[in-house]
């Protein structure tokens, strides 16, 4: 009861629910609350006096809940009353059968669907009763198998239309294999940062920012391995480790070179500190692949591989889109939703420490 008593407190009924509950009239063999039950003297209750309070629970929440359409409710609020009501009323169904002395099949199965009933609505108490880890604990599979699942389903509705619209002879299996391959080879290439490439934005920003031309460069190169020349005859060829004398020497030889050839006032350490960051942006704009570079790729390889025209490949965005909002809007809806109960099945549970909980009873 403690969490359906937060839960109407969450909601703002949990007056309504005292006074139906305080106000039921006398009647044989029905225990009459003339306290609230969340008073401390609830936590004291009897046998008896439980088994009339579970015999007028679903009646006092069915006009609050169950029954209450009322227009200033919003949709999930709405929903969630239904779910509460429903496992307050499997719930109460469950404890008066299960307190029953005598079973036969139709009173077990009757209790098999009660159990069910309840395991299924329970997951509308998770705000109530889910301590913070447990929240955290259900969030992050929840965000990672959504995310993943909802993939997989785009992908399949994709797939689908793609046979619907360019026609299973050309969207083969074998065909869709060739189209990814040539894909993943295409990424690789495309963000690949090679010395190559690296050399080239070294040139180019050179010229740009150090006014660096072809033959200053030569004549860079050339006094540069000069000063290396002369600096391995006097330290020799044992002493070149990167935080030798030598490597410090070099570093400090390469700066003077530049100065001599490039003039100091193009070397100057703002320009230095730019040319890395410029040479930094270069690289990640390289080797970045965006969504963009991925359908210029895509639409390319289905021409050749799918024998498509750029017609076919208009209609077929257009029509994906309109269905992809609808998914998303069906998703948002249902899919996490379904999603959501499966994994509160393996978290939530109702009930105190050390105590046998009815959620854990094997269906």
């Amino acid at each position: 009861m403690h969490w359906l008593l937060k839960y109407l407190k969450a909601r703002n009924v949990k007056d309504q629910f005292d006074n139906r509950f305080t106000s039921v009239p006398q009647y044989p063999g029905l225990q009459r609350g003339s306290e609230p039950f969340d008073l401390p003297k609830s936590g004291f209750w009897q046998g008896q006096e439980i088994r009339g309070m579970i015999r007028k629970l679903a009646v006092n929440c069915a006009p609050i809940l169950g029954c209450s359409q009322d227009a200033w409710k919003t949709a999930a609020e709405i929903a969630s009353d239904v779910m509460v009501m429903r496992a307050a009323w499997a719930l109460c169904e469950f404890s008066l059968l299960v307190s029953q002395q005598n079973h036969n099949d139709l009173s077990l199965a009757t209790v098999d669907d009660a159990l069910k009933q309840f395991s299924e609505q329970k997951g509308a108490f998770r705000d109530q009763k889910m301590s913070k880890a447990a929240k955290t604990k259900l969030d992050e599979p929840l965000a990672r198998e959504s995310h993943h699942l909802e993939e997989q389903k785009i992908h399949r509705i994709c797939a689908a239309m793609e046979v619907q619209l360019y026609g299973a002879e050309k969207v083969t299996t074998s065909k869709r294999r060739q189209l990814q391959v040539r894909l993943n080879r295409a990424h690789q290439v495309a963000t690949i940062w090679s010395d190559a490439d690296q050399q080239r934005a070294i040139e180019r920003l050179e010229r740009k920012m150090h006014q660096v031309t072809p033959a200053k460069r030569t004549l860079f190169d050339e006094v540069f391995q000069h000063h290396e020349r002369q600096l391995l005859q006097e330290v020799g060829t044992n002493a070149t480790g990167p935080r030798s004398i030598f490597a410090q020497k070099l570093a400090q030889m390469k700066t003077a070179a530049e100065e001599e050839v490039y003039r100091a006032v193009n070397m100057t350490t703002d320009k230095h500190v730019q040319f890395q960051v410029c040479l930094s942006d270069a690289g990640i704009e390289a080797t970045t692949w965006g969504v963009t570079d991925t359908d210029c790729v895509v639409n390319q390889l289905e021409r050749e591989i799918y024998g498509n025209t750029l017609k076919d490949q208009m209609r077929f965005t257009m029509e994906f889109s309109i269905r992809l909002v609808e998914f998303e809007a069906c998703w948002q809806a249902i899919g996490i939703r379904k999603l959501q109960k499966t994994i509160e099945q393996c978290v939530i549970h109702f009930g105190y420490p050390k105590m046998y909980l009815v959620s854990n009873i094997p269906e």
